[in-house]
């Protein structure tokens, strides 16, 4: 027997066992190194996207008109507060968003603006479990109120948004919400209205982001709307709630009994139908003037509801504003409606125009009288221009007339203007800088009209925010008119969605099964 020869034979076999167990070893430890370094790398990128989440307001939005993301406007407003912010929510923040869906979309808004800029600090605090911390406010604050001001510990810059706030209702039924927020409150009011089905669109972007405006404002521009017992004033809360929402401050007052406070910027004559007196046209007359500094503005609203008002008319025609008795009815059918005096009217000037998105758009001024200008726009300290105007096919028919309107009948025709801006110019002569005086004179309440001012199809809402903020030197701001919202969804957004599902359901899995056929087939092959 050959002892050398198997002795030989069994270390060769030996040998090649050893180099197949290294073999192994070597592509055992790469595939489980591969193993291990992709489960890093998935726990890596995890940490990563839950912290850009924290910081960032990466939400997802399926919901049609994107209800539960922040505007562009709104964000690049956020982005630019340098000054601390505190809002505080009176409820656990379950509470809160399980209230609706529109409590739900507001919390969202908050985290959001929380996430675009440190400045702003938002908390929830249960008002049963903190009853002492409303003591720290003059304001009446009831659960769920939402508290917005300047963290200086003082409360004096304080704007609070109720629920009733938040949302938007038809015409019809705006009276019944401003009575019962005033009555039982923001939070019964909002319940009550939900369940009833009468909420048409969510208003949460625009009052936070306007009662951020409000106390961020430096210099607070004060709107005053002014009435008297009788005198039965024209609905205005379109364009007072939309200045409101941006920033504004909104007061009233009886101009029979009350003096003009001197902090207010702008009055609102809201088409009394009873004439103010001589000495009540003189109190706004001085108060315009402001001892010689002018920088005090009005807004008339007219109506073809209104008897004659001589002491009203003299006071704009100092401004060279005169509103006719007359009412403006448009020939064309590309210019009116169902009706024929309820018309779609343009921007007569390049003026004012900084806040309008789309200043193609129309205006759709219903019912409107005719106002006429005495001074050109280039007439010394005294000039008028017009802002909006019909088509040249516009006709006018009196408006105490009892006849129905008869296009045949009617005797004036052309452009006719609905709109108009009355100024009066002073110049400072140590300084040689112009102060003014604005009127600016509107020929129908119904221009102003919430669901007018609302409606995206229209500039009406556009263009007088536009207007005012350039006029009352408020031009840092934003823009915010309340937007309908046409239909619901989920909270996803649909780019970012498709991303999402394209990463984990098909290229990780593919990722993961290349991996596992590569180390295969070089251990099969090996």
């Amino acid at each position: 027997m050959n002892i050398k020869g198997f002795s030989s034979a069994a270390n060769k076999e030996k040998k090649e066992r050893q180099q197949i167990n290294k073999r192994h070893l070597k592509y055992g430890s790469l595939a489980t190194g591969l193993v291990i370094l992709f489960i890093a790398a998935v726990v890596l990128v995890n940490v990563v996207v839950t912290m850009l989440f924290d910081r960032f307001p990466i939400t997802l939005d399926l919901t049609g008109n994107s209800i539960y993301t922040v505007s562009e406007e709104t964000k690049n407003y956020i982005f630019g507060i340098e000054v601390p912010v505190d809002i505080t929510v009176m409820a656990t923040e379950d509470s809160f968003r399980g209230i609706s869906d529109y409590t739900n979309q507001c919390s969202e808004l908050l985290s959001s603006y929380a996430q675009y800029n440190p400045n702003i600090t938002v908390r929830y605090k249960d008002l049963l479990s903190n009853p002492d911390f409303v003591s720290n406010y003059s304001q009446n604050l009831g659960s769920c109120d939402i508290i917005v001001e300047l963290a200086d510990s003082t409360h004096t810059r304080v704007k609070v948004v109720t629920l009733a706030d938040i949302i938007s209702v038809p015409e019809e039924y705006e009276p019944y919400l401003a009575n019962y927020k005033q009555q039982a409150g923001g939070l019964y009011t909002h319940q009550l209205f939900n369940s009833q089905s009468l909420i048409t669109s969510s208003n949460a972007e625009q009052a936070l982001t306007g009662a951020i405006m409000a106390v961020t404002d430096a210099n607070p521009i004060t709107v005053c709307t002014l009435s008297f017992p009788g005198g039965n004033e024209s609905d205005v809360s379109g364009l007072t709630n939309l200045l409101d929402k941006n920033g504004y401050i909104i007061t009233s007052m009886n101009i029979q009994r009350d003096e003009i406070p001197e902090d207010v910027d702008i009055l609102i004559i809201p088409a009394p139908k009873v004439d103010y007196t001589e000495a009540e046209t003189e109190k706004i007359t001085n108060w315009l003037t402001n001892g010689g500094k002018l920088g005090r503005d009005i807004i008339y609203v007219a109506s073809p509801e209104q008897g004659k008002t001589p002491n009203l008319d003299a006071l704009l025609y100092r401004y060279g504003i005169t509103v006719e008795p007359k009412v403006i009815y448009e020939t064309n059918t590309d210019y009116y409606t169902s009706v024929q005096n309820f018309t779609f009217q343009t921007l007569a000037s390049e003026n004012y125009r900084k806040d309008i998105g789309n200043p193609g758009l129309s205006m759709v001024i219903p019912n409107s009288r005719a106002i006429s200008m005495r001074f050109g726009d280039t007439d010394g300290y005294n000039t008028c221009e017009a802002l909006v105007q019909s088509s040249k096919n516009a006709v006018l028919w009196d408006m105490y007339l009892t006849d129905e309107f008869d296009e045949e009948m009617a005797t004036e025709r052309g452009v006719f203007s609905s709109v108009v801006l009355g100024r009066y110019k002073a110049l400072n002569q140590e300084t040689h800088i112009s102060s003014f005086t604005n009127v600016i004179a509107i020929g129908s309440d119904l221009v102003v009209d919430s669901n007018v001012m609302s409606a995206p199809q229209y500039n009406n809402g556009d263009f007088f925010l536009s207007l005012i903020n350039e006029l009352s030197g408020k031009t840092e701001g934003v823009t915010i008119v309340p937007k309908k919202i046409k239909q619901t969804g989920v909270l996803v957004n649909d780019s970012l969605k498709n991303s999402l599902n394209l990463t984990f359901a098909v290229i990780i899995p593919i990722a993961v099964l290349a991996v596992g056929t590569f180390v295969w087939i070089r251990r099969r092959h090996r």
